[in-house]
């Protein structure tokens, strides 16, 4: 099984995200635990080192990966 690495994960999230109709893919933003939970998200974690904040609302949008 092959692994791949935290920017090769990121960039296809965006791609497959990007795919989505009616949905806009953001930059990267970083954000706490508590304020992707305070957004209603909640906090997957794909490595030690990336975690993703899934389902908040941040700036008025919301987030989907």
């Amino acid at each position: 099984m092959r692994r791949i690495t935290a920017a090769v994960f990121a960039a296809l999230l965006t791609a497959s995200l990007a795919g989505l109709a009616g949905t806009a893919v953001a930059a990267p933003t970083t954000v706490t635990g508590n304020q992707c939970m305070l957004g209603g998200g909640e906090v997957r974690v794909i490595s030690p080192s990336l975690k993703v904040c899934v389902g908040g609302i941040f700036d008025g949008q919301r987030v989907v990966g």
